[in-house]
């Protein structure tokens, strides 16, 4: 599984710098003030999991706060931009895939995630990670592109079919070509989600067809 999910990741390969110029040039979006808001807990002394941490955008916020911060992605460009970005933690960054980590049992306090998790084809393997990394009462935020705004990028208008698709992100100069798996709410939602954590809260984007949205899960 981790090895399908990799393919979705070699488009950051090839353009992880110009993917970080685009992403520099855009106002700080709603999607990002909303995810913040949700990192009520304080961070000082704690262990926090940048999960598809990208060229490092958010490791600073983390590590300001107090936080041991560890950063992963499955693109090695992104990783070594991060540590070029981020020289704070570069010891504590990896190349390995959100499915799949080497990581301890029980080791993270936090587990953070941004526009990352929805690349895995296969969210299952993900979720179990996440889990069995967290430490008992351990927090899981992670934000997504909504299920609603892939499905109408889709060739065909089939909510549940798997398929790939491809959209532009127009407010990043230049605007950023971005090709992902399609996902249900189900597959975010699967008994063992609800089963293994606890939902805290849940956000969706304000667009006409929200873009994103959000969830915190505690671990059980």
């Amino acid at each position: 599984m981790a090895g399908r999910g990799k393919t979705f990741f070699t488009q950051y390969d090839r353009e992880g710098r110009a993917f970080m110029r685009a992403q520099r040039s855009s106002p700080l979006r709603d999607h990002r003030r909303a995810f913040r808001t949700q990192l009520t807990v304080p961070l000082k002394g704690k262990k926090v999991l940048d999960a598809g941490c990208g060229y490092g955008h958010d490791l600073p916020f983390y590590a300001k706060r107090g936080a041991l911060v560890y950063g992963t992605d499955p693109s090695k460009a992104m990783i070594a931009l991060a540590r070029q970005q981020c020289p704070d933690v570069s010891e504590r960054l990896s190349v390995q895939p959100i499915q799949k980590t080497s990581f301890p049992d029980r080791f993270f306090d936090l587990v953070t995630s941004i526009y990352a998790l929805h690349n895995a084809p296969d969210l299952q393997p993900a979720f179990r990670e996440m889990h069995r990394i967290l430490k008992p009462g351990g927090l899981f935020l992670y934000l997504v592109q909504h299920p609603l705004f892939v499905f109408q990028r889709k060739a065909r208008q089939a909510y549940h079919r798997k398929e790939t698709v491809t959209f532009t992100i127009p407010d990043m100069r230049p605007p950023c070509a971005i090709r992902q798996p399609a996902h249900t709410f189900s597959e975010y939602f699967t008994p063992f989600v609800l089963d293994r954590f606890e939902l805290l809260a849940f956000a969706e984007g304000r667009e006409a067809v929200p873009m994103w949205f959000l969830a915190k899960l505690r671990k059980r």
